[in-house]
């Protein structure tokens, strides 16, 4: 029985998922952090001490905290998805 391309022989049912329907979980993620990214670049004072944080006292906490959180969980979906880092 052929298969297509995206489809692993194991596989129960056939899927046709292009790369947005495989990505998308990742570009949601990415979009997410790099709004809360610049959100906080451009967060007026008043907003931030809304907060009432401890941790985040100014605007830039707020972008430094989505580079850590965002970036890091990015930076290994891009090592993944590129080939560059394989399982066992």
């Amino acid at each position: 029985m052929p298969t297509q391309p995206d489809e692993s022989p194991t596989s129960p049912t056939p899927t046709r998922k292009g790369w947005l329907g495989r990505h998308f979980p990742a570009l949601l993620y990415g979009w997410f952090f790099f709004g809360l990214f610049l959100c906080g670049l451009l967060a007026p004072d008043d907003r931030v001490r809304e907060l009432e944080s401890g941790l985040v006292t100014e605007g830039w906490h707020l972008s430094v905290m989505a580079l850590v959180f965002g970036g890091g969980v990015l930076g290994a979906y891009w090592l993944r998805m590129s080939g560059r880092w394989r399982r066992g």
